[in-house]
């Protein structure tokens, strides 16, 4: 604040440029462009001008561009002048009147302007933009449109969007980072050179004149740009905050957090959370709004721009986007080239890099459309810094997550509308423990895509798709690394892996025990409420805060108190188990491939036999999990195989001494981990094998397997509810599709037999691992007294485990 100004009595504040064009010299011509519309507004800028020449400045004032540059000289000086109104205060409630002029516009805020001068005039402030020489805008239009000299309308318009860039900029040191925003987007876009030059590509390309192609362009660039309106993000990110904290209390990394604020300080961001909930871009942008950080541009479905959330959404900076658009190379160009205008301009994008909320629970492959685009517009503006940020989100429990699971079981996905987001905002009241946010460890883009692309830029379309596809894999990494482990989703990886059996409470506690002592040692993130289970009456509550909302089933009728998953629950179940279950895979192969029939032989080639059969589930599982590079798999596995015998890597004690470690260890996971997976592929891979030599469609395919899975169901082939699923059955058609099993003719007919006798293989052993994880589980808990106690000897699921290892 360096100046003020008397209006009608009341003193206002100037808000002045720090720059060395400002102050002009007193006699040096100043050309001030007014960029306000109510009555209020002008009054007040009308009065900081008189006050001006009163103190001698040579000032001429004027809203009309077009007529003032048609005599401007090269050295005249141009500033643009505004008026920026503060809200009461961070805190406080807008009142009705003001979100009405913040929305309506017009007559409406300038009534409310009005009022709020004449209560308070010290929410009002006179905004001076950075002032340029006449001349100088006018080389910088020449260079950005390519058209030398022109003085029309086009060249007001610039002026005037760079006039509104100025303002808002100035209005940024006043109102901090969070109201960064763009300004005049569409003209902003469709000004450019870049946006001139590939537009005459892309009408070459498709045969059509300009004309129709720059009227689709201007048409889908109205349908997604956004602005961030400052009461409107005010407003909703209080809204946000109301609307998830009825059910969860937000529970952030601090330590990562820090890091984010701190980069984002410098760096353009691309946040790209996991999306498992509706509420996930709520959670976000209460979260920066509340750290005082700048709202992101979130990219969502144009699904979700029904009324109120589309008119509203469009103001804080919501990006509304068709949900397919492949063939429509006009939308696909205008997309590209709006995502560039962002990151060149510095602001902050946000999206879900599944392209869609899990329904199972777990991270799902990365869509690489978007960001596909994104590195495009990284290696046109040779942007250097921008950084992805890996995002987890986690909720403790879920109200959506029983709609989304039925999903699963092959019913349609309700649509979206003001009815559903009025039962959607009810649904989250209630006390659904916490949501917990961590941020990964970021991603410069542009660095990567270097690393990934050839060194003299001669690189292919193949190989830009695989570096793009590889900095998508690396991202879903960083995610999975960043997410928490929860109390509920232990213990209901602990309940999903006793077969249906009810568990006591001493029970519940012997199998979590050790699951969370695995857990520290291998140094997962852990929420506090997880960290918590050590204690018997932590895993006590955790039940019983299960059991109120229908996930565990509880009965105290006899001699203990009994728990398990509920009745028809199991899907919901796995949904929370799912959320963690990537932190157990490897450790899974390792146990499922030290069973192996393979794994027999000398100590050295028995470790490399093992090895070759991790390496085979691993492409087994390749849809399903995310794996590094064989070298580093090769290591995380021994790494776990370190866990339960250190000796083996100091003297090499050999796989027989191993695979009886690995028995003898407490906890066993395997069958908790891999079983409805690998269920899920039998189902479909005993259904091509069923089809002989015909082709196979995907449609058709999953409709038949959910007949099958149940059936299985009855019989009881499978035992795992949750492996009846619409979302498995699509990832073992990809794995089938993957190993050429879905073209019928010739011999496929034999490699099918042969994928379905690979799955039951799989599945003996993770059935002689259930019965080995289930002895340990009961005999300490149900021996007979000491009296009458027979001498004791291993189990007969460890006699099996250690003739399958020897």
């Amino acid at each position: 604040m360096s100046a003020s100004v008397r209006v009608g009595g009341q003193s206002v504040d100037v808000v002045e440029p720090d720059g060395a064009l400002w102050p002009p010299e007193p006699a040096a011509p100043v050309l001030a462009i007014s960029r306000v519309k109510t009555r209020v507004d002008r009054r007040i800028i009308e009065a900081w001008a008189e006050a001006l020449r009163a103190a001698g400045w040579n000032l001429t004032l004027t809203n009309d561009i077009t007529d003032a540059i048609r005599s401007a000289r090269a050295n005249d000086l141009i500033v643009p002048v505004g008026i920026a109104w503060l809200p009461i205060s961070s805190a406080a409630t807008a009142r009705a009147g003001e979100l009405a002029a913040g929305l309506l516009g017009g007559w409406a805020r300038g009534q409310a302007q009005g009022r709020i001068f004449a209560k308070n005039p010290r929410r009002c402030r006179v905004l001076v933009g950075e002032p340029a020489c006449f001349g100088e805008l006018r080389s910088r239009w020449n260079e950005r449109s390519g058209k030398p000299g022109q003085k029309g309308a086009d060249f007001a318009a610039f002026v005037a969007r760079q006039a509104d860039i100025t303002l808002h900029r100035s209005e940024l040191r006043i109102r901090g980072d969070r109201y960064r925003s763009p300004r005049a987007v569409v003209d902003e876009v469709m000004t450019s050179r870049g946006f001139s030059e590939g537009l005459e590509r892309l009408c070459a390309t498709l045969s059509r004149s300009d004309e129709g192609v720059v009227a689709d362009v201007r048409a889908y660039l109205d349908e997604m740009a956004s602005e961030q309106h400052k009461l409107v993000v005010d407003l909703w990110a209080r809204w946000a905050r109301r609307l998830y904290s009825g059910a969860y209390q937000l529970r952030v990394d601090q330590t990562s957090l820090a890091c984010v604020r701190e980069l984002g300080t410098r760096h353009p961001l691309v946040f790209l959370p996991s999306h498992r909930s509706n509420l996930d871009p709520y959670v976000m942008a209460s979260l920066l709004y509340e750290n005082g950080m700048a709202q992101n541009h979130t990219l969502g479905g144009i699904n979700m721009a029904f009324w109120p959330i589309g008119p509203l959404g469009r103001r804080v900076g919501v990006v509304f986007i068709r949900r397919s658009f492949r063939d429509n190379e006009v939308y696909r160009f205008t997309l590209r080239r709006y995502l560039g205008f962002l990151v060149s301009k510095r602001f902050n994008l946000e999206w879900y890099i599944e392209g869609g909320r899990s329904r199972t629970g777990k991270l799902l492959p990365p869509r690489l459309g978007l960001l596909t685009y994104l590195a495009d517009a990284v290696e046109e503006s040779s942007l250097d810094d921008l950084y992805a940020v890996p995002t987890a989100i986690v909720y403790d429990l879920l109200h959506e997550a029983k709609g989304m699971t039925t999903e699963s079981k092959g019913h349609a996905k309700r649509g979206e509308g003001l009815a559903w987001l009025l039962r959607y905002a009810w649904m989250q009241r209630g006390d659904l423990g916490s949501v917990h946010v961590k941020f990964g460890e970021p991603v410069n883009l542009g660095k990567m895509l270097r690393n990934l692309s050839a060194d003299d830029g001669s690189a292919d379309n193949a190989t830009r798709r695989l570096a793009r596809s590889k900095i998508g894999f690396e991202i879903c990494v960083r995610i999975n690394r960043a997410t928490l482990v929860t109390a509920p989703a232990v213990l209901l990886f602990a309940l999903l892996g006793a077969d249906d059996r009810a568990l006591t409470l001493q029970e519940v506690d012997k199998v979590t025990s050790p699951v969370l002592a695995y857990v520290l040692a291998r140094g997962i993130p852990l929420a506090d409420d997880a960290r918590d289970l050590a204690s018997i009456n932590s895993v006590e509550q955790t039940l019983e805060h299960l059991v109120r909302h229908d996930l565990v089933e509880s009965y105290a009728g006899g001699i203990d108190r009994v728990y398990r998953v509920g009745p028809n629950q199991e899907m919901v179940a796995a949904f929370y188990r799912n959320s963690i279950i990537h932190w157990f895979v490897t450790r899974s192969i390792l146990e499922v491939a030290l069973l192996a029939p393979a794994a027999a032989g000398s100590s050295e080639d028995s470790i490399e036999r093992a090895w070759t059969e991790a390496l085979r589930l691993r492409d087994l599982l390749k849809f399903e999990f995310f794996f590094p590079e064989k070298r580093e798999f090769r290591e995380e596995l021994l790494t776990e195989l370190a866990l339960v015998t250190p000796d083996l890597l100091i003297g090499g004690t050999g796989l027989r001494d191993a695979g009886r470690s690995l028995a003898a260890s407490p906890v066993l996971v395997a069958n908790r981990t891999l079983r409805s997976f690998v269920e899920a592929y039998s189902i479909v891979a005993d259904h091509l094998a069923m089809l002989g030599t015909e082709p196979a469609d995907g449609e058709e395919v999953i409709r038949k397997c959910l007949a099958l899975g149940r059936q299985y169901r009855m019989q009881s082939l499978v035992t795992s509810p949750e492996a009846v699923s619409v979302h498995l059955f699509q990832t073992a058609f990809e794995l089938a599709e993957n190993r050429r099993l879905i073209v019928g003719g010739g011999e496929v007919h034999k490699a099918r037999l042969a994928f379905a006798a690979e799955l039951r293989g799989v599945l003996k052993r993770l059935r002689d691992i259930e019965q080995l994880d289930r002895a340990k589980r009961i005999a300490p808990l149900h021996s007979l007294p000491s009296s009458s106690a027979a001498p004791h000897r291993a189990p007969p699921a460890l006699d099996l485990f250690e003739t399958r290892i020897t």
